[in-house]
């Protein structure tokens, strides 16, 4: 049976979820022409703690890559190796930041990990080493390795629908990672797997 405050019920609701769907298309509007550009250039006017020099690659896209400039040997041998973002409307909205390390094939982007290819075999090195480097340092954020071309990720939280918050999540979450960046270039001063990227189909 229908009360008194039926029509008045239903009206706040419509309102609400008007408001809700809102405060969503605003927010996806500024993770798309704001956070999805605006990351890179503060990373390089505020960059990661440490003595490493970064590179900040897809500024305008839903996914961002940050390589520091102690990993050019890698590339230099066909090995991409990065950090991984996700400025999206959806981690934007629910202030959820990750970072993944990723090892691809330096001209194709796809990296073949099967049986005895150059990329298993640089895998299996590079985790074992970040493995130890998780040993000998207990500061370093609470992650987990990853399968593929994901090596290691992390998850944190910031501040919901703060831009600048989500900047200094993805600034921090590299700075704590210095010691990663220290494994990674080691392994890669040593003999690499020989690849030849045009060679693949």
């Amino acid at each position: 049976m229908n009360g008194p405050d039926t029509a008045d019920e239903t009206s706040f609701y419509f309102d609400y979820e008007l408001q809700v769907d809102a405060t969503r298309d605003a927010v996806a509007k500024l993770a798309r022409e704001v956070l999805q550009y605006e990351w890179a250039d503060y990373l390089r006017a505020s960059p990661p703690a440490g003595a490493h020099a970064w590179h900040a690659l897809d500024s305008g896209r839903p996914w961002g890559r940050v390589t520091p400039a102690a990993w050019e040997r890698g590339r230099d041998s066909g090995y991409d190796l990065h950090f991984e973002h996700y400025p999206t409307p959806r981690a934007l909205e629910r202030g959820q930041f990750r970072l993944e390390l990723h090892l691809e094939d330096g001209v194709h982007g796809d990296a073949d990990f099967s049986g005895d290819s150059p990329y298993a075999a640089l895998r299996d090195r590079l985790v074992a080493a970040l493995d130890e480097a998780r040993d000998e340092h207990d500061d370093l954020p609470s992650g987990e390795f990853g399968t593929g071309r994901t090596l290691w990720r992390v998850d944190s939280h910031f501040l919901a629908g703060d831009t600048v918050a989500y900047y200094e999540a993805l600034r921090e979450a590299l700075s704590a990672h210095d010691p990663f960046v220290d494994a990674v270039a080691a392994v890669l001063e040593g003999e690499l797997p020989d690849c030849d990227p045009f060679e693949r189909d």
